[in-house]
């Protein structure tokens, strides 16, 4: 018999849910624990000595001196990235000389179920910014610059579209408190303030852009302004060629018309990129966030893997890869920011 993971820190709400939703969860913890004994460990140089002992799955070392979780991810895993397993089997460890810890060696819960819920990643989304702001849609820079500094100081991870993709695949765990940072359209302010207050915090953020807009106004970010970003960790997807809504025709336009228009919008805008970029575009946000089962079937056809919208909410690794959810941050007040960061689902399993 298989036992659920459990996470201790989470409390577990007065109220049932359904049966079949209960019953659905366990089955996916139960998978995660089979399929989690098929992974090969990562090959690493082991120490020998009393303080240190290993088995297929787990090195339980004492420290000789005070080493970060980065080092240790680096000396027994092969990847310094790797350091959140170490400190997530670790909770409120001090890595001081003598303290005792524990090392896993394979991938622990691939779809971050629980016995009493599941994980869900949070997809932020941003448009423009300024310091001082009228629109609904632009992000004074004081209250972006706090909105990250309250990500890194409570253990937030800024992942990538390629880490979440893998998430929705059931081929990598995400860490507990993983986030997607997503800015859209493509405007200067991106490059002059998100750009820097992001790397000031060492996080990465996916652009969606319209081709349209770039280099083609003082207020546009420049494709060597996007060049750089990328560069630099930033990834970039498509927000189509001319930000128009895919699920509606024109007025006058033609069935034939309006199918061509799509097909353009999706495929266009990837070839654009492809070129401009020297990529493999894959990920999408629907101008508006506007999808319906004609759009994702054409999302899908054009090459993209990923695709988001901007309906409230987090995602659990068994959400529809093109359909996404995103919230889109228009409040400035930190608690409802913070009301956006639910990374954890509770549904009482036991």
């Amino acid at each position: 018999m298989i036992a659920l993971s459990s996470r201790k820190h989470r409390t577990v709400p007065g109220g049932c849910s359904p049966s079949f939703h209960r019953w659905f969860l366990a089955t996916l913890a139960c998978l995660s624990a089979l399929t989690a004994g098929c992974i090969q460990p990562a090959a690493v140089v082991q120490p020998s000595g009393s303080h240190f002992y290993a088995s297929r799955d787990y090195v339980v070392y004492r420290l000789e001196s005070a080493e970060t979780p980065a080092h240790l991810a680096q000396r027994f895993l092969g990847d310094p990235r790797k350091a959140w397993w170490v400190e997530e089997a670790n909770p409120g460890a001090r890595f001081e000389s003598g303290r005792t810890i524990v090392i896993p060696l394979r991938p622990q819960n691939m779809g971050g179920v629980y016995a009493n819920g599941y994980q869900t990643v949070p997809i932020l989304t941003y448009h423009r910014f300024a310091d001082a702001c009228q629109a609904p849609l632009c992000m004074p820079t004081a209250v972006f610059r706090e909105q990250m500094r309250y990500l890194k100081e409570n253990g937030y991870h800024a992942i990538t579209p390629e880490d979440l993709l893998a998430f929705l695949e059931y081929r990598q765990p995400l860490p507990q408190k993983s986030i997607l940072i997503t800015i859209d359209d493509g405007y200067r302010s991106v490059y002059d303030i998100a750009y820097p207050v992001l790397r000031q915090v060492g996080f990465p953020a996916t652009l969606f852009i319209y081709t349209e807009l770039i280099d083609v106004a003082p207020v546009a970010l420049t494709w060597n302004q996007l060049a750089e970003m990328k560069r630099n960790g930033f990834s970039i997807g498509s927000h189509t060629i001319y930000h128009s809504d895919l699920t509606q025709p024109k007025e006058g336009e033609s069935g034939a018309e309006y199918a061509a228009r799509i097909d353009k919008e999706l495929s266009g805008s990837k070839q654009i990129l492809d070129r401009k970029m020297n990529q493999e575009t894959w990920i999408l946000a629907y101008p508006y966030g506007n999808h319906d089962q004609k759009v994702v079937a054409s999302t899908q056809q054009a090459g993209y893997k990923l695709a988001v919208s901007v309906k409230r909410g987090g995602n659990p690794f068994f959400a529809n890869a093109l359909t996404l959810r995103r919230d889109q941050i228009l409040e400035r007040d930190m608690p409802t920011f913070v009301k956006r960061l639910k990374t954890f689902t509770p549904i009482p399993l036991e």
